[in-house]
Parts: C-alpha cells; sequence; structure tokens
C-alpha cells in the first residue's frame, strides 16, 4: 500500500521548520532563514586485495558541511549582514588593524557565536514537532554575503556553510 492511500501517513514537508542560532543582538531569527540542509555524512572506503578479489571494508565517517540561505533584512535590529560580521568578530577575527594586536579565529569562541549546539526543528501541520537535528560543535567556514544587481528585483540572500563535529538525530517525545 502506498502512503497516500493511507490517510493516516504524511509525508514530512520540505517548508515545515524552524531553527535560529547566534546569541543576544546576533541571533538570526527563524524567519529570516529560506533554506536548511540537514545534516549529511559520508563513509570512508578502503581497498583491500585478497588473490584476486577486491574487497571493500567501511572506513571513518565524515560529516558534511551544512548550507543554510538567509534572507537580509534593512532593520537595524534584524540586519543579518551586521549580524553574521558581529559573529565573525566574536570567533576572535579582528580585522587588519597595525594598532592592535591580531589574534586567531578559535573554534570554541566560533562554536559559542553560534550559540553553542546548532539544532533545525522539523514540524507538523499542527507546529508539533516531529525530529530534531542538533549539530555538534558548529562553526562558520564559509559567508557569501550576496550581490546587488540593478538588473534585477530580487530579496537579497546571504549563504552560509557550516561545519560541525557531529550530528544528532532526535525523535519527538
Amino acid at each position: 500500500m502506498t502512503f497516500w492511500s493511507d490517510p493516516s501517513i504524511r509525508p514530512k514537508l520540505s517548508f515545515r521548520w524552524f531553527a535560529s542560532f547566534g546569541l543576544g543582538t546576533n541571533a538570526i531569527s527563524t524567519y529570516s532563514l529560506r533554506t536548511f540542509q540537514k545534516p549529511s555524512f559520508e563513509v570512508a572506503q578502503s581497498e583491500y586485495i585478497w588473490l584476486n578479489d577486491v574487497n571493500y571494508r567501511p572506513g571513518v565517517l565524515s560529516w558534511n558541511p551544512v548550507e543554510i540561505t538567509i534572507t537580509d533584512i534593512e532593520n537595524v535590529d534584524d540586519n543579518n549582514t551586521f549580524k553574521l560580521y558581529n559573529i565573525l568578530k566574536e570567533t576572535g577575527y579582528q580585522g587588519v588593524n597595525p594598532y592592535i594586536p591580531q589574534s586567531a579565529i578559535e573554534k570554541k569562541k566560533a562554536s559559542r557565536a553560534l550559540g553553542g549546539d546548532l539544532r533545525m526543528t522539523q514540524i507538523d501541520a499542527d507546529g508539533n514537532t516531529i525530529e530534531e537535528w542538533v549539530l555538534i560543535n558548529p562553526f562558520i567556514t564559509r559567508v557569501d554575503f550576496g550581490q546587488g544587481n540593478y538588473m534585477a528585483e530580487e530579496i537579497i540572500s546571504l549563504s552560509l556553510s557550516i561545519r560541525y563535529d557531529s550530528a544528532v538525530h532526535e525523535l519527538a517525545a
């Protein structure tokens, strides 16, 4: 029996989710998030030759970066370009200033600037939590602040890539 012929079974829909990250005045609001890729992983493989046969063995698991797209907002309190730049500064980045000693971007600070563990929650039609993904020790590895274009009337989108150590999948209780 297929799921669409049974009214008690409903597929998860890609637009029913929420997430937020950052802390305090740098918190990225849920309503400004356009896309949030769910976690994915790859398992390395090793090749073993035994006489005339090639065998494969699973190796180390590696979590892939998560891609997020955010709408930029004109309002001063919700300006996501400003918030992401502040998150960058909270990681330890100081920019180029000959009068200030330079410091390195630190993983602990970078993860803390995102609010610690990053959560993406999938919900049903009634707004109830179905499942949640928790990204452990996340940090931003790439930000694209969008593009100005006189030929289009589009909303400016910011895209970022987040790397993390591992992910935990939790079902609703």
